[in-house]
């Protein structure tokens, strides 16, 4: 698609979107008490080559690979669920999502949130409301962290709370291991 990528807006925003349109979310290894695998090589194996989906942690370390190799500035970031619940409830960190320095701006990128995942990067601004080929996203300050929200027949709703301290292979593996083997996980109990 791209003659030779750069680490540039245009860029990240062609491969954001065209993540989200080849790759699905799903918990299928989970909710069949299979294993899910972090590491750069099982995750090309299940996605690329056998063209299947994923959760956050798969779906946004691949593509935090994909977009260094490129040459992007990029780190994950953790952050606290609070789809249905008050947005000031302190979850544990159970989900991932990317920022990325382009120049002197930040933007953020979250190929790997279920039903309501972005389609597109959103410049890391407060406040400011970015229409995407789906919804309309925007971060907000809230306490000490951000909020995510996504704006849903006129209301704004928040999908999850984050700071913007990087998190590591280490930090995601033990989340990770707890959402696909407790039997109280989400991804455990229902096929998504």
């Amino acid at each position: 698609f791209f003659a030779t990528p750069r680490a540039d807006f245009e860029t990240l925003k062609q491969l954001h979107i065209l993540h989200t349109l080849k790759i699905p979310f799903e918990n299928l290894n989970p909710f069949l008490d299979m294993p899910v695998y972090l590491e750069l090589a099982d995750l090309v194996n299940k996605m690329v080559e056998n063209k299947r989906g994923g959760y956050c942690f798969e779906q946004n370390t691949l593509f935090l690979n994909a977009l260094r190799e490129i040459g992007f500035k990029v780190k994950g970031l953790g952050a606290r669920v609070v789809w249905n619940q008050p947005e000031d409830l302190i979850t544990r960190r159970s989900h991932m999502l990317l920022a990325i320095e382009i120049g002197q701006e930040t933007y953020l990128a979250d190929v790997g949130f279920g039903g309501l995942t972005l389609t597109q990067p959103l410049l890391f601004k407060l406040g400011l409301e970015q229409a995407t080929t789906h919804e309309t996203f925007r971060v907000d300050a809230l306490e000490n962290d951000y909020k995510m929200q996504v704006k849903i027949k006129e209301e704004w709703r928040t999908l999850y709370r984050f700071d913007l301290q990087e998190q590591y292979g280490v930090d995601y593996g033990v989340v990770n291991y707890y959402l696909s083997t407790h039997p109280a996980s989400p991804f455990k109990t229902g096929l998504i």
